[in-house]
């Protein structure tokens, strides 16, 4: 029965991967948009850490944690958001939901293998600003949806006890499209004059990565153990394939356009970048019982402005400082439910590379989560909350604070093991 639950989720998820709406930030006008977090909800509720590996769940973020897994597991998430959207002009508030990841992975000895897919990216974002000239203001309106997925095949090697290795392949694809739509407003009526015009980019994005990892373990006596690990994923580049039109038209009081007339030019297999990413990380605990660890992230985003040429904007380098870990009271206990279950909590602060107006785009945010066992093999339901906040207000710019609720189901099973009948 649980492989065809499995199934039917599965199917339903890859489909609502490619139509999804999951953001509603201002900043995923830049670059490829908004990149959503690659990992677990469960490990996004300790700091969204790819120190720690265990056999009940799978851990994406780095690919040789896979060697851990006993059973075939199956994993799936999806989140809720809600944005305070923030300036010196006031607020608005949105909200959105995502499908986050799927993936199954089972072992094969010292070979275990994993397949998933996931969203890469989010651009979803709606703004307009205006410059008053006399009787009739300037009006731009820019417009971006859209987004990049992830789909992979990894493997792991456990070379020892102590120390596995892993690799992802993975392929990234998608389309996003954006505009930009110029009309002026008559202040005397508050309405769009007639005529305006309109850019609109549609980029279609395919290519390849590669994220390696590795994970070594050291016991320091019967209740300790020490835990390291690294992921490298090398620079990279997708193809693009761009149309682009310049059109003018008819602009009403909703701003909706009516084309007129325009122009489309296509440009084919342009190569954008995918910028070299790190992480290295280590922790201290007991496997059944607690783990807490820290971990730093890297990427090298300021590659960016060889590709991408804003006004008033430009990229550093990205980096992110993730702590968290886990409590399980006794997780065989007979007696108590919440002594089985697992209390996480974690916080993340980073540096998203991005500059606009001199101000860097910073931001953090703080994690909590319990973990639900069900079923046999250890099976369990993880429902984490997180509150962050991105960007400020200083120079004209917007202040992002927001909660989720994040859900992610885990289910473990038997299902290559040859059964014996005396």
């Amino acid at each position: 029965m649980i492989k065809k639950i499995i199934l039917g989720v599965a199917l339903a998820s890859i489909s609502n991967t490619y139509a999804q709406q999951g953001t509603a930030s201002p900043y995923s006008y830049y670059g490829f948009g908004e990149k959503h977090f690659k990992g677990a909800n469960e490990v996004k509720s300790m700091g969204s850490l790819a120190v720690f590996r265990d056999s009940l769940h799978i851990n994406t973020l780095n690919p040789a944690s896979y060697s851990k897994l006993q059973t075939t597991t199956f994993s799936l998430g999806a989140s809720y958001k809600g944005t305070n959207l923030t300036n010196a002009g006031g607020s608005e508030k949105t909200t959105n939901g995502s499908f986050d990841y799927l993936a199954l992975a089972f072992p094969a000895g010292k070979v275990n293998f994993a397949v998933g897919i996931m969203p890469y990216s989010f651009m979803g974002y709606n703004i307009q600003n205006t410059n008053k000239s006399g009787d009739f203001t300037e009006a731009r309106q820019y417009v971006g949806e859209g987004g990049l997925n992830r789909t992979f095949l990894g493997l792991s090697y456990k070379i020892n006890e102590n120390f596995s290795i892993g690799v992802d392949g993975a392929y990234i694809f998608g389309d996003t499209e954006t505009s930009l739509t110029k009309f002026m407003i008559d202040n005397g009526e508050g309405l769009p004059v007639e005529r305006g015009s309109r850019m609109t980019n549609k980029n279609n994005y395919s290519g390849l990565t590669v994220n390696t990892g590795l994970n070594f373990e050291q016991p320091l006596n019967n209740k300790l153990t020490l835990f390291a690990s690294a992921t490298f994923s090398p620079e990279m580049k997708l193809k693009n394939d761009q149309e682009k039109r310049i059109a003018t038209g008819k602009v009403d009081s909703n701003i909706g356009f009516a084309e007129i007339d325009g122009v489309t030019t296509r440009t084919d297999n342009e190569e954008m970048l995918l910028p070299m990413n790190y992480s290295i990380g280590a922790g201290v605990g007991n496997h059944l019982k607690w783990f807490v660890g820290a971990e730093y992230t890297a990427t090298q985003t300021s590659k960016y402005n060889s590709f991408y040429k804003y006004d008033n904007a430009n990229f550093n380098d990205y980096m992110k400082i993730g702590v968290g870990g886990f409590y399980t009271p006794k997780f065989d206990s007979f007696t108590s439910y919440f002594q089985r279950m697992t209390y996480r909590a974690g916080f993340n602060y980073e540096d998203t590379g991005l500059v606009i107006n001199k101000e860097a785009i910073k931001g953090y945010n703080a994690n909590v989560g319990l973990g639900f066992p069900v079923g046999r093999y250890n099976s369990n339901i993880n429902l984490g909350f997180e509150y962050g906040q991105k960007g400020n207000t200083n120079m004209g710019l917007i202040k992002e604070n927001y909660y989720a609720i994040n859900i992610g189901l885990s289910f473990n099973d038997v299902w290559f093991k040859r059964r014996k009948f005396e």
